[in-house]
């Protein structure tokens, strides 16, 4: 095993691969956070990054798949300005093995749209603006800085032998924190990614990723550029220093946050009040639960996109005072939400429609539609009891009744236009591809230009692409009109003849 890593590292370094030139652009923060656990601990660091902080960073959050984030903690991430981006769907395009969270952060770091980044473990808590090591000349020297743990790599650890490095006392990382420059140190942060993708082997000498990255400029012969001061201890967790010695950043190492429950102290007491707040936020917003509903037919689908458009209905459970319910979009519910309905979803079941409510842990409610539009059933959980759904507003219909497609595309928009389409920079096939599929979608709905423009004003877009979204639309705007007016040509030919009046008697 060891040979066969070894020979997979010299073959690396025999011919290492070239940083992609014109790819990646600018500086941005980079958090790796699947699962309700992780995703509370990065709702708090983004708090204080954007609300405590200032920071105004681009900011990616990556994750791996649908099972760690649900679209309805991607929508939450969004209202903070965020971009998220599913691994799998960048794997894909650029494949590599990425095992679970620990190797998705040299991925994402690498594949993240930033030629700088800031990478931040989703548990840290910044104490202050940390986007300002991007500004030290160690770091703009070096192209690579490291935060050092509080303990050694010793000369008795096989990952010496393993890789054939010669046998060391060696500070060993905590990397909680890295600062990095790409076009600087793309073979250390392949070398990085390599030695993730061979977990079995490498993790059992060392504690997850936190020293491949040390390990990895090693190899490359270089002499990684570590913060010169150790971290301290606070309570059970670690707290990071800057050049001068000072705290910048507590990374809970082993108290990670509890969206319902009591949390540990952070260093500074200001910080931990804005952390208090931003927690009772989310508790506000999000039952704490990874969310995505059933396999659905296109009938339910359907179906849902009609319940959105209605959006206010009043919810009347046997025995209590009906109240209004808010059904949102991503499964979410808004207004009138309880313990038993903190999500959604519709399912055909045997041909029939059924409106499913969901508890954090079960479905709970599911309701039938009635002849008379309403929706009817009943709490399917030992505390049964009647429920009836009914409309409190008349449903809006698209004004266009010329034959075409009495809906709009936002649902097209939203979906093709995915923070992971532009997550991982910039390429012309793509963007290509894009305008292709725009053009294709603007034949069928009516409002494709202005559904791009709101959804661009609702998510984080890097500059170029917005610059190509923004051409597109013009172009689309264009076509649409153009193919209006041929169509009301057809349908009201007289409006268009000037003399048709003439000769009215």
């Amino acid at each position: 095993m060891a040979e066969s890593l070894q020979q997979t590292i010299s073959e690396r370094l025999r011919s290492p691969p070239q940083y992609p030139q014109g790819r990646f652009d600018g500086r941005g923060i980079v958090i790796c956070a699947g699962g309700p656990r992780y995703f509370v601990c990065a709702w708090v660091l983004i708090s204080l990054l954007r609300n405590l902080h200032s920071v105004r960073l681009p900011i990616q959050v990556w994750h791996l798949g649908q099972s760690e984030m649900s679209e309805e903690m991607r929508l939450l991430l969004e209202a903070l300005h965020v971009e998220v981006v599913d691994a799998e769907t960048i794997i894909a395009r650029f494949p590599a093995r990425v095992a679970g969270g620990w190797p998705l952060k040299p991925y994402a770091i690498m594949q993240s749209r930033f030629r700088e980044v800031l990478y931040l473990d989703a548990d840290t808590v910044p104490l202050t603006d940390i986007s300002y090591v991007f500004d030290w000349k160690v770091y703009r020297e070096h192209g690579l800085l490291m935060w050092p743990d509080i303990v050694n790599l010793r000369p008795a650890n096989p990952i010496w032998r393993m890789l054939g490095l010669k046998p060391r006392t060696q500070t060993s990382v905590e990397a909680g924190v890295l600062a990095v420059n790409k076009e600087y140190a793309w073979d250390v942060l392949d070398l990085a990614l390599l030695l993730n993708e061979h977990v079995e082997e490498v993790y059992s000498a060392v504690y997850g990723d936190k020293d491949t990255f040390l390990l990895a400029s090693l190899l490359k012969g270089g002499s990684p550029e570590l913060v010169p001061h150790r971290p301290f201890g606070f309570d059970i967790d670690l707290v990071q220093r800057d050049l001068d010695g000072e705290p910048i950043l507590q990374h809970r190492t082993g108290s990670k946050w509890n969206l319902d429950g009591p949390n540990r102290a952070v260093f500074s007491g200001d910080v931990m009040r804005h952390c208090e707040q931003a927690l009772a936020d989310l508790r506000r917003r999000w039952s704490g639960a990874v969310f995505n509903p059933p396999p659905r037919t296109v009938r339910a689908l359907t179906e849902v996109e009609r319940l959105v458009a209605v959006r206010d209905f009043v919810y009347a459970p046997q025995g209590s005072e009906p109240r209004p319910l808010e059904l949102l979009p991503a499964g979410r519910l808004g207004k009138g939400k309880g313990v038993f309905e903190q999500h959604w979803a519709v399912i055909e079941r045997e041909g029939e429609l059924i409106l499913q409510f969901y508890s954090p842990t079960r479905l709970s409610i599911e309701l039938k539609c009635c002849a008379d539009g309403s929706w009817q059933g009943s709490c399917i959980l030992p505390v049964g009891f009647h429920v009836q759904l009914s409309e409190q507003t008349a449903s809006q219909t698209w004004p266009f009744s010329n034959g075409r497609v009495a809906k709009s595309g936002a649902d097209w928009v939203e979906a093709l236009l995915d923070t992971s389409l532009f997550a991982a920079g910039f390429n012309d096939e793509t963007a290509r591809q894009l305008h292709a599929a725009l053009s294709l979608l603007n034949e069928r709905f009516d409002d494709l230009p202005e559904q791009i423009h709101a959804r661009l004003a609702n998510i984080a877009v890097p500059e170029r692409w917005r610059r190509v979204l923004a051409d597109a639309c013009t172009k689309l705007s264009c076509s649409r009109n153009t193919r209006r007016s041929l169509a009301l040509r057809s349908e009201y030919p007289h409006a268009f003849d000037p003399n048709h009046y003439d000769r009215i008697p």
